[in-house]
């Protein structure tokens, strides 16, 4: 799986792989929105289990025996080894057929930014659904040491929202300012706006991060543009700093533009929602994790991550339980965070992912009777 990595919603190697295994087990995968959703089980509760199935638009620079064989994508992220685990369980429960509950396998394309979990949600993968686990490889809380899973009810992850916008002058010689409109000014102006909205606006006891991560204008030393253009991302946990963020943004950049003379266009480009665990579902899996890991692997974690994942979609339909896997190991050189050209998993870990994902389906199931 890591040798071939796909981008997006149309992931035909990866599927084809994953059906390949399924049906080998005498199961019966089905097409569901550009991934697949696999039912196993006759009676008793239906708890879904999830595996992201995509990769990330980068090249890979690990070096390993079995890198991207793919031109511009690789696994940076750990998805494959989210399919892997979720294909294991599935070959686990082909040959151990859930008593009083069954098991829906949903593996979804498209999780970096295309909106993967809602197509399939559209296409009914919860219909019958009681409840949902998935996990996450890779080293995405500081409050994780190698190979500990980690557990927080509530938000646990961001909103993962962009922005945009445009300001546009008529242009000019630099020697000569009078003679037209600089939108440059007024793109500097709307940055340092964007920083002083986060300190000044919101609640400082409440998450929000604000990047302008993108600006963009000029093609010469002494020649004025007629535009500048810039691109960011808001981080945020909950919709009343969503909100601030976006009406606040808008207005700096309507602002800007007044106060330099210069036209300002901005478009808020909404991402996916907050990622909130359901309390009640995360106790069940914690506890369910501690029974096959023993405490001292399980942490309770208190610091959310301002990632974002479209997992958050399920949680939005029904009760589940989205948990962390620190998948680092210093000792064999594995050290560099999920989308970094380098990034790797200890495949040791993977035993770990598997059973707590099957433990917490399992308790998940036999808390809803």
């Amino acid at each position: 799986l890591h040798a071939i990595p796909e981008v997006g919603l149309v992931l035909p190697k990866t599927v084809a792989y994953v059906k390949t295994a399924l049906l080998s087990c005498g199961l019966k995968p089905v097409d569901c929105a550009g991934g697949i959703l696999c039912d196993i089980g006759t009676t008793g509760p239906l708890v879904a289990i999830r595996a992201d199935m995509d990769a990330l638009p980068m090249s890979e620079e690990t070096g390993l025996a079995y890198a991207s064989t793919h031109a511009g994508a690789m696994h940076a992220c750990g998805h494959d080894g989210h399919t892997a685990c979720l294909i294991a369980i599935a070959e686990i429960l082909a040959h151990r057929t859930p008593a009083n509950w069954r098991a829906r396998l949903l593996f979804q394309p498209g999780e970096e930014g295309s909106g993967g979990a809602m197509r399939m949600i559209d296409a009914g993968c919860l219909d019958g659904v009681s409840a949902i686990v998935g996990g996450h490889l890779g080293h995405l809380s500081e409050q994780l040491l190698p190979g500990q899973a980690g557990f927080m009810p509530g938000p646990m992850m961001a909103a993962s929202d962009s922005f945009r916008g445009t300001f546009t002058g008529s242009g000019g010689h630099g020697s000569a300012p009078h003679q037209g409109l600089d939108p440059i000014p007024a793109l500097a102006q709307f940055v340092l706006a964007a920083m002083n909205l986060r300190a000044r606006r919101p609640d400082q006891r409440r998450p929000m991060v604000i990047s302008v991560c993108q600006v963009q204008a000029g093609t010469a030393f002494n020649i004025i543009p007629s535009t500048a253009e810039f691109k960011g991302t808001v981080r945020t946990l909950a919709d009343t700093e969503r909100e601030i963020a976006r009406l606040g943004l808008e207005a700096a950049c309507k602002g800007c533009a007044v106060a330099n003379g210069v036209e300002g266009n901005f478009d808020w480009l909404g991402g996916y929602p907050a990622l909130v665990n359901d309390p009640a579902a995360t106790a069940v899996a914690s506890d369910a994790a501690i029974a096959v890991l023993g405490k001292e692997s399980v942490v309770a974690m208190t610091v959310p991550s301002m990632g974002g994942e479209d997992f958050s979609y399920y949680l939005q339909r029904v009760p589940g339980a989205f948990w962390f896997l620190n998948s680092h190991n210093p000792d064999k050189g594995i050290i560099y965070p999920n989308h970094h050209p380098r990034f790797n998993i200890d495949e040791d870990v993977l035993d770990t992912m598997i059973a707590v994902n099957l433990a917490a389906a399992e308790a998940l199931a036999q808390s809803i009777r």
